[in-house]
């Protein structure tokens, strides 16, 4: 059966004693506890780890904070280690010197993936054999994730700073306090600047470049000009996903407003694609799967809106500064919620939410099925209304 995040919690809480005291053991011997952890440029050469092995709207949401560190430590070797999704998403930032890829098999198996467990073992081994030999000065993990944390404490920095907040404090030389209802723009911000105060936060941004831009206005030369809402169907898991139906609903009422519709997305949204083309009145522009990351950015980047689950596109658009009209179920609005663009938020004020399930208990995600195709066409028109600068929620 599914763990509730407080059951996670709880199981976290009873196996920390043991696991704080072999650690504390195994830093006594190995003399760490004897070192200086000061986050100080240390004299010479020196390497900064960034540590960011979740998604692609999660690694965007750290972008402000890898610009801070390489403005903090401008002579230092900035590598970030991610997943493929991250790769892509920091593809060419001048902040980076290196970007390691490694996907983590516990992200994965969360997702409910099929993970095979002895070959990205073999895999993370190799990982941290690599990540060992820069002989890092500083590492950030910026997720908060125990498993995460204990992954960057393999890699050997001589400093770990983080937040524990998901469990795994001890294992960092820095627990840096936060809010736990922080955005995780402004939370990974606090990580990086500690232990001085967080700089002023800013949106993310992503590194367009004219190729880009150029493949997105041939993608969306079938529509000659006319104006355009991007849907995006799919999420990280299930559980987060509005109905088809749904969306397929909103789709039939917008384009009386003058707008075509584009769908975007991933390889994996097929048979949400297809559901939905089955649905419409009109057929959309599919442009799901057929372009990479930051073509698909630049796709959003000439929409007037975006209309789609907590997922990686929904940032995407923020970060672009495309309007956004989105839905959360089981994830936490207050930290993930589109960071830099106007948007509408709908949510339902339900007792289980918000639960960090990839499969929800009810045997339906109630909180998702609940919300109602003409609250969504109300939050788009209000949107695509002239309005004051700044966010705005509908809850």
């Amino acid at each position: 059966m599914p763990l509730s995040l407080r059951q996670k919690r709880i199981a976290l809480r009873l196996s920390e004693p043991g696991l704080r005291l072999a650690h504390r053991l195994a830093r006594l011997f190995s003399l760490d506890l004897f070192r200086s952890h000061k986050v100080t440029p240390p004299r010479g050469d020196f390497s900064v780890l960034v540590v960011r092995l979740d998604t692609i709207g999660d690694v965007l949401l750290t972008e402000p904070a890898i610009a801070h560190l390489r403005a903090r430590f401008p002579a230092a070797r900035l590598h970030v280690v991610c997943g493929s999704a991250g790769e892509a998403v920091l593809s060419g930032h001048p902040a980076v010197d290196r970007l390691i890829v490694f996907d983590a098999p516990w992200h994965a198996a969360w997702r409910g993936e099929n993970v095979r467990w002895r070959e990205r073992l073999r895999a993370l081994w190799r990982a941290v054999r690599e990540l060992r030999r820069e002989r890092y000065a500083f590492a950030f993990e910026m997720r908060g994730d125990v498993r995460d944390i204990l992954f960057a404490r393999l890699c050997g920095a001589r400093t770990l700073v983080g937040n524990g907040w998901r469990g795994g404090g001890y294992l960092l030389h820095h627990d840096v306090p936060a809010p736990e209802d922080e955005h995780r723009v402004e939370f990974a911000l606090r990580i990086a600047a500690w232990p001085h105060p967080p700089p002023e936060p800013r949106s993310p941004r992503l590194q367009l470049t004219g190729e880009h831009r150029t493949a997105a206005a041939q993608a969306l030369a079938p529509l000659q000009g006319k104006r355009c809402a991007a849907f995006h169907l799919g999420a990280g898991f299930a559980s987060k996903c509005l109905p088809v139906a749904t969306f397929s609903a909103v789709a039939n009422e917008l384009p009386k407003r003058g707008l075509s519709i584009v769908v975007v997305g991933g390889p994996g949204e097929d048979a949400l694609v297809r559901l939905f083309e089955r649905l419409v009145q009109d057929p959309p522009l599919v442009l799901a799967g057929k372009l990479g990351i930051l073509e698909t950015a630049a796709v959003l980047e000439r929409c007037d809106l975006f209309v789609g689950n907590d997922s990686g596109p929904m940032h995407l658009a923020s970060a672009v500064g495309t309007p956004v009209v989105c839905f959360f179920g089981p994830s936490e609005p207050k930290k993930y919620h589109p960071y830099g663009a106007p948007y509408h938020l709908l949510e339902l004020d339900l007792p289980c939410r918000p639960c960090d399930h990839v499969h929800c208990v009810h045997g339906e995600n109630i909180c998702l099925t609940g919300i109602r195709a003409q609250d969504i066409v109300v939050a788009a028109k209000e949107l695509l209304a002239p309005i004051p600068a700044g966010q705005r929620r509908l809850t």
